[in-house]
């Protein structure tokens, strides 16, 4: 199956990640290439257009998002699944740079608070944008559902999940200590469409996704116009969704 991006190597440090994303030869690169596809992706998650970017073009992604590197919208969705599962901290944040000699070679740096929940971010908003770029003919990609498989499948790693709350209190009621190999049930991939699950209640204190460095926008240089919001573009043929995107 045809994908739009081949991510070449990933570092993890100290709190941050860095992945080498390759956009595959013969795939846009630029979301003005194919704008139809560039709604998709916002009609999925449509908070992504009031992240603070800062970039050439103004201060919020919405107002570049309509011609900008696709690497630099997947930056921006991975860190957007990140920021909805709760557990990437207060502020949520991204930076892409193309790397010299290779138009179709970026850089995508992301905060890691948690290597298992941004690789998984990573990988889920690569999905989406498989689908939104290249299979939109098939079901759209459950993101609620993604959002909550990946905050189960990262919490059950870090032993805070239900299915081993669930292991402690069987071994209490049995009268035995908990087996230190417990090996939680496999979560589903979260790169995959999945059924909604039921929410668990979350106290969430406020988040801000921000770019850091947003990439430089062909609206700044001379001749061509600030680029066009995609909600505005697409609001007829959608029905104007772009109302129940998140404020900040």
């Amino acid at each position: 199956m045809a994908q739009l991006f081949n991510i070449l190597k990933i570092t993890v440090g100290v709190d941050k990640l860095c992945a080498r994303v390759l956009v595959n030869p013969g795939m846009p690169l630029k979301t003005s290439e194919d704008i139809e596809a560039t709604a998709r992706v916002y009609y999925l998650a449509p908070a992504i257009a009031k992240h603070l970017c800062l970039g050439d073009t103004g201060r919020e992604f919405q107002e570049c998002m309509g011609d900008t590197e696709l690497a630099h919208l997947l930056e921006h969705l991975t860190v957007e699944i990140m920021n909805e599962t709760g557990l990437g901290g207060n502020v949520s944040c991204g930076r892409t740079r193309a790397v010299p000699g290779d138009e179709r070679l970026f850089d995508v740096e992301l905060s890691c608070p948690d290597d298992a929940l941004t690789v998984g971010a990573l990988s889920s908003a690569s999905f989406m944008m498989d689908w939104a770029f290249l299979h939109a003919s098939a079901p759209a990609p459950d993101f609620p559902g993604t959002v909550a498989a990946l905050r189960s499948l990262v919490l059950n790693l870090r032993g805070e999940g239900e299915q081993t709350a669930d292991a402690a209190e069987d071994a209490e009621a049995e009268g035995t200590e908990p087996d230190g190999g417990f090996e939680p049930v496999s979560a589903p991939e979260v790169q995959v469409p999945v059924q909604p699950e039921a929410a668990a209640s979350r106290q969430d204190a406020p988040r801000r996704a921000i770019d850091t460095e947003g990439l430089r926008m062909r609206a700044k240089m001379a001749g061509h116009a600030p680029a066009k919001r995609v909600a505005d573009v697409f609001r007829p043929m959608f029905g104007g969704a772009a109302s129940n995107h998140r404020s900040e």
